[in-house]
């Protein structure tokens, strides 16, 4: 796990996928609202850095020059292209993101499986909140 220390040292590092393969620079960072822990970033990719994708953090290595995530530069070139409003994910770009990713979305209360399964309130009450983080330098 990425914590607060390391993500101020990732702007700007080069990314790559599991493969090896250099998928761009990290642009922005975005932490999760409740545990205040690095869950996101944008990647800068294509021609000058003029495109930005969302790619999630969880599974990511992270040595001090360079950062390795757990997805494929594919997966990253085809995410879905998200508008940030205010500098935060709105909520249904997020959930948009944690599906496309196959990742696990909300909280799902006792005795259910996924939080996929309960009623689209329940989850838009217990989302998991991603906000943009600016450091100060």
């Amino acid at each position: 796990m990425i914590g607060q220390r390391e993500a101020l040292r990732m702007f700007g590092c080069e990314v790559f996928d599991p493969e090896g393969h250099r998928i761009g620079i990290v642009g922005q960072l975005f932490i999760d609202d409740d545990t205040e822990q690095p869950a996101w970033i944008t990647v800068q990719t294509g021609l000058f850095g003029t495109n930005e994708s969302f790619v999630p953090l969880e599974g990511a290595a992270f040595d001090g020059d360079t950062l390795t995530v757990a997805v494929d530069k594919d997966a990253v070139r085809h995410a879905p292209r998200i508008t940030l409003h205010q500098g935060d994910l709105p909520p249904e770009q997020e959930r948009a993101l944690y599906l496309y990713y196959g990742m696990a979305y909300g909280v799902a209360p006792e005795g259910v499986a996924s939080a996929d399964d309960v009623q689209p309130e329940y989850v838009e009450a217990v989302r998991l909140r991603l906000r943009r983080w600016v450091a100060a330098t």
